[in-house]
């Protein structure tokens, strides 16, 4: 009961208490209390690749309070978890986050596409098999929308071409349906306005119109929005959507004059790195807790013989004022020190 109470950013610290601590913060009745008592937070889970194949995941842990600040703890997985993430980053699988899971869509068998799903269960950070896809999909991108999973995807038929494949996987009844929806040539899903948009292989935008059941092209767009299906760069936060420039400047897309504006404010934030600027350098955005955006970023070390580089976290409050988006800076600085050409491959904010 007392455990139950302590915000989840402290149970690496409590973790290090001692056994009976260790397995305390990790049990499922410890979830259950906390469940019952009504305490619920928002966590974040980062899925780092070493190399070619060696996944390891990572979540945001609070410093002591002396100190203060996060840095990124690494997460206990029973046995090898590595085979179960093969080919991410691939287009051969994709991660998305509902609730308190972390769904591996597409599980890779090496570089083989396969229909299989399976699940991470962050509370007790234990994977188990969840229903397959109807249909192999090779090209994979997935997000949520209403507890509701959407996977858009290429699949291979007669007379040696590639069609666009949607699939939808309802987490509540866990099946999945195929709509009577095909957007040919379609790449990348991403969420807009809180509704399906969709890009295709020429950078065009489509709107899901789900009483017609049918896609709908966006004619009065900045066609640069089409440029998301390149980039992780990209969330969307109150129905805002934030991304990360060429430049490497945050910047916010204003829908009732159909352009891109930088994010103002932003006092202290130092330069991100450019898109392109180096293998692993990429920035990554996701929403967190309330009206907060937390940005990553890699940096290599100013030794010029390291082969370490630091990965860097930046906590953004946002909000809307007289038709401009302010960014204010709240904290950043480096979470965890790696090897040279690790990469950031997902960013989740789970429910826990």
């Amino acid at each position: 009961m007392i455990v139950a109470r302590v915000p989840i950013l402290y149970y690496r610290t409590l973790s290090l208490v001692s056994k009976s601590f260790r397995s305390m913060v990790v049990s499922p009745e410890l979830y259950k209390v906390r469940s019952v008592l009504g305490l619920t937070e928002s966590c974040l889970y980062v899925c780092l690749r070493f190399g070619l194949g060696s996944y390891k995941w990572y979540t945001l842990s609070s410093k002591s309070k002396s100190s203060g600040g996060y840095v990124l703890a690494s997460v206990p997985m029973p046995g090898d978890d590595s085979p179960r993430v093969a080919g991410l980053g691939f287009g051969y699988s994709d991660l998305v986050a509902v609730g308190s899971d972390i769904y591996n869509i597409g599980q890779a068998d090496k570089t083989t596409p396969t229909s299989s799903v399976s699940i991470l269960d962050c509370k007790s950070h234990m994977w188990r098999k969840a229903p397959s896809m109807p249909m192999e999909l090779g090209s994979l991108s997935a997000i949520v929308l209403d507890r509701n999973i959407f996977v858009l995807g290429r699949r291979y038929h007669q007379y040696a071409s590639w069609k666009s494949l949607l699939q939808v996987f309802n987490t509540n009844t866990q099946t999945w349906d195929i709509p009577c929806c095909v957007l040919d040539q379609a790449s990348h899903l991403f969420n807009f306005n809180g509704n399906l948009h969709a890009v295709n292989i020429f950078g065009w935008v489509f709107a899901f119109n789900s009483k017609q059941g049918k896609w709908d092209q966006l004619v009065e767009i900045d066609p640069s929005v089409g440029e998301i299906k390149y980039s992780e760069s990209y969330c969307e936060i109150d129905n805002v959507l934030y991304s990360v420039s060429k430049e490497g400047a945050l910047r916010w897309y204003d829908t009732d004059k159909t352009r891109w504006r930088d994010l103002k404010g932003l006092v202290g934030l130092p330069k991100l790195p450019r898109r392109f600027s180096g293998y692993g350098s990429y920035v990554k955005l996701t929403a967190y807790g309330g009206g907060k955006m937390l940005v990553f970023w890699s940096r290599k070390s100013n030794i010029l013989v390291s082969h370490m580089e630091t990965i860097y976290c930046a906590v953004i409050a946002l909000k809307k004022d007289k038709g401009d988006c302010w960014g204010k800076l709240e904290w950043y600085d480096g979470v965890l020190s790696v090897l040279s050409g690790t990469e950031l491959v997902k960013i989740f904010s789970v429910t826990l």
